[in-house]
């Protein structure tokens, strides 16, 4: 997958044949290489905090979508990263009627309808872009989300890109980046 690393992030997998033992390795070498890729001092506190960050996304991200890429969004490392999530599925039913499952779902915790747009890439065609707000059970808190739904009849496939964050302007301000993203994104046969 092709992606700017001066942005984006990739959680492993698994932990088999990285050079780290387990997440919290791997986010103790990611904020020490993205503190000193910026233009910022950071203090002991900052490496630390974002290590610890990074490794609760580690950690955590896989249980919000288990079977799906993590490709956190960290532009600026004073900041929280934003779990963006990927992948490529095998192509069932109707192609208009799966890919709007896919952007919009019967969320019952929607807040709104969702604002479905087409959205074309060079690689993938026409597929669905979604903005929606959900609001959490518990404590009613909005999240806003951004869906991205192709089908590469080629590759016998349905691509899908989640974006959420629990502060809306979060997601609102990177909607460029992840059009961008989004945009390079290219599947092979097989990738389903």
């Amino acid at each position: 997958m092709d992606y700017d690393t001066d942005l984006w992030m990739k959680v492993p997998d698994s932990w088999e044949g990285t050079p780290w033992k387990g997440p919290k390795q791997w986010s103790r070498y990611v904020s020490e290489a993205w503190w000193g890729d910026s233009d910022f001092e950071p203090s002991r506190k900052e490496l630390k905090g974002l290590a610890a960050t990074l490794q609760a996304c580690a950690e955590q991200f896989p249980r919000s979508h288990p079977r799906l890429r993590r490709l956190p969004l960290l532009p600026d490392p004073r900041f929280m990263p934003l779990p963006v999530y990927v992948a490529a599925v095998e192509a069932n039913g109707d192609r208009e009627e799966t890919l709007r499952e896919l952007v919009t779902t019967d969320d019952p915790d929607l807040v709104e309808k969702p604002i479905v747009e087409d959205f074309t890439t060079e690689a993938l065609g026409t597929g669905l872009r979604s903005l929606r707000y959900t609001q959490t059970g518990e404590d009613r808190t909005i999240v806003a989300g951004v869906r991205y739904a192709w089908r590469s009849e080629e590759a016998g496939c349905d691509v899908l890109v989640i974006a959420t964050a629990p502060d809306p302007r979060r997601v609102l301000g990177a909607m460029d980046d992840i059009d961008a993203f989004v945009g390079r994104i290219r599947v092979s046969a097989g990738s389903g």
